[in-house]
């Protein structure tokens, strides 16, 4: 990864990351901490609002308990369903409802109705000038109700009743609570009938209204009574009552034993949720409150948790442009420039410029590369030096020992006064003796061709019938460029090495290609080949044995025995042309041997 990336990803990893991490925990744990605060305050409002209903229902609990035994009920059950229709008994009834409005229902403003149900069927209805709902049916029809038997279950005790609830008894009018309980006889003790009162639900209501704003920030709250089925018998805002809360929140409610709060969507708003259980009938008072009103105090530290994230990001961006961004674009500018050096590029400069350690990396730099293009123009001018040296110990070793050995070849000729053959042997060694002793190291393809025929027609003579050759050379090549005295060595140890040896007719074929802007020259032989040892030391990658060198021999007579050293001109040429090209030489003992040489495409006057 490049310098500036990792700068960029270090700097967001460990700046731009930890801030709005930090941020967000911090937001995290205010949000934590404020539903717990508020939890807390709703459980203390709860039992206070849930007391208060509570001790509302008791003391009508204990008023019933005292209209059980008032003498009033106790006479009006006691009395005789003789003579229903006649007129004292109707007008007795009456006596009976009127006593009964006075006694019981004057004693608490809540109490809206009274109906008294004989064991006879004998019915005592007694109203204020306040709703009601409880139908007017018969105690037959109130003892085939699905309630009746938790009543008489109960024995005497209450059975109460909330709004909607039982809509087909109490009705849907008003939101009313009714009271069902068995009435005892005070001497029998004997069941003497049925007592049906319905109390106003505006004492509660007032209750939850009175608890509505909380807080100091008077926080607007949302109450609901609902029962163990989850219906809503009481709305502080009246809206759902008579629905089930599950259609405005996803939570058990009416399954809550004692306490219970929660963060959950109350009809599509983000609310905290508190449930408590009032321990009657199995009812829940539920308290809503808006998320978004209880946050208000937070949004002040959140404001001022996102200001300082927001300072600090504004802070390291800065550092970043002004202090680290000039450091790293002077080093990249640096390797910018080192990779263009790698390229050999060597008069590149880097700017120096700055006050701090930037400048003293681009001083090192530039001397650095001063000092490694005087280097390598010492080591270019030694380079030449030690291929020139190559070349004349190369020419000295082709002049006398070969010489030589073709002059006394020229003699025989003479001696046997074969003219003509002596005048293409002296031809072909002038031709030899011009291009090894050419002033300029690089002549035309067709030059070095003119040379290696001149050479393999005198070596073909020399050694009569040892070997043939064949040239495939197309005319487009000719005038191309190539090092003097590439060809010839590798010719020279086909002869003196491939053939050495065989019982039959040596084949030297020379043949060059034109492959994507390169000359490929290929030389095979089907000589005896060599096998990996042997291929090493004609290469020059491992020294002739102590065995193979014979000290009467001079120096050239020894290297024209060894061969002219096939990884002298590999260097030559890998030295000249450069890594890409160079000489490939494939053999295999037995299968002959063949070299291949890639060089760049040149025309000869360049």
């Amino acid at each position: 990864m490049n310098l500036r990336p990792k700068l960029l990803l270090a700097f967001i990893a460990l700046i731009v990351a930890p801030l709005i991490c930090l941020g967000i925990v911090s937001f995290l744990n205010s949000e934590r901490l404020l539903e717990k605060k508020y939890s807390e305050q709703t459980e203390i409002t709860l039992k206070a609002v849930g007391g208060n209903i509570r001790y509302f229902f008791n003391e009508l609990d204990q008023l019933t308990d005292a209209a059980v035994t008032n003498a009033t009920v106790q006479d009006a059950l006691r009395s005789s369903r003789n003579s229903v229709n006649d007129a004292s008994r109707l007008i007795a009834i009456s006596q009976y409802e009127k006593s009964l409005r006075d006694t019981v229902l004057s004693q608490n403003p809540a109490l809206s109705m009274l109906v008294l149900y004989g064991r006879d069927g004998t019915t005592f209805r007694s109203y204020r000038n306040d709703p009601t709902t409880f139908k007017n049916i018969t105690l037959e029809m109130l003892q085939t109700h699905a309630i009746f038997p938790e009543v008489v279950e109960l024995g005497g005790r209450q059975f109460w009743i909330g709004p909607y609830e039982q809509p087909g008894l109490t009705g849907t009018g008003a939101a009313l609570f009714t009271q069902i309980r068995l009435v005892k006889d005070m001497n029998s003790f004997n069941d003497s009938g049925v007592m049906v009162i319905q109390v106003k639900s505006d004492e509660v209501d007032s209750m939850l209204q009175d608890f509505t704003l909380t807080g100091e920030k008077q926080t607007q709250t949302r109450y609901l009574i609902i029962n163990k089925n989850g219906l809503v018998m009481m709305d502080s805002q009246h809206q759902i009552e008579g629905m089930l809360a599950s259609s405005q929140v996803s939570l058990p409610l009416e399954k809550t034993e004692r306490y219970a709060s929660y963060r959950a969507k109350f009809n599509h708003e983000d609310s905290l949720v508190t449930a408590y259980n009032l321990d009657r009938s199995g009812w829940i008072l539920v308290s809503i409150k808006s998320w978004q009103s209880l946050s208000k105090e937070n949004v002040r530290f959140v404001q001022w948790i996102g200001g300082i994230t927001l300072l600090c990001l504004i802070f390291a961006i800065l550092f970043n442009i002004f202090f680290v961004n000039p450091v790293a674009k002077a080093i990249i500018r640096v390797v910018r420039k080192m990779r263009l050096v790698e390229q050999g590029m060597l008069d590149i400069r880097v700017p120096a410029s700055g006050k701090d350690e930037t400048l003293l990396l681009a001083n090192s730099f530039n001397s650095m590369i001063e000092r490694i293009g005087r280097l390598l123009g010492e080591v270019r001018t030694e380079q030449e030096r030690k291929q020139h040296a190559e070349m004349m110990l190369m020419q000295a070793q082709i002049k006398p020992h070969f010489l030589f050995n073709t002059l006394e070849s020229i003699n025989a000729l003479a001696a046997q006064n074969e003219g003509g053959k002596i005048m293409q042997m002296v031809r072909r060694l002038s031709i030899l003796l011009r291009t090894s002793m050419h002033h300029s190291e690089i002549i035309t393809v067709r030059q070095e061709i003119e040379h290696v025929r001149s050479y393999l027609e005198i070596q073909k003579y020399r050694f009569e019938d040892l070997f043939s050759y064949e040239l495939d050379i197309p005319d487009e090549v000719l005038h191309d460029a190539i090092l003097k005295l590439t060809l010839q060595p590798l010719v020279e140890n086909s002869i003196q090495h491939g053939f050495e040896g065989i019982d039959y007719a040596g084949l030297i074929r020379i043949s060059i290609a034109l492959e994507d802007g390169a000359v490929v020259f290929t030389i095979t032989d089907n000589g005896i080949g060599m096998d990996e040892a042997a291929l090493k030391r004609v290469n020059g990658l491992e020294p002739e044995p102590m065995g193979d060198i014979d000290l009467d021999l001079s120096v050239a007579e020894q290297g024209e025995r060894r061969g002219l050293g096939l990884h002298n001109v590999a260097d030559r040429l890998r030295i000249h042309y450069g890594p890409k090209y160079g000489l490939m030489m494939c053999s295999y003992e037995g299968f002959g041997t063949m070299i291949r040489i890639k060089i760049p495409r040149s025309r000869g006057d360049q």
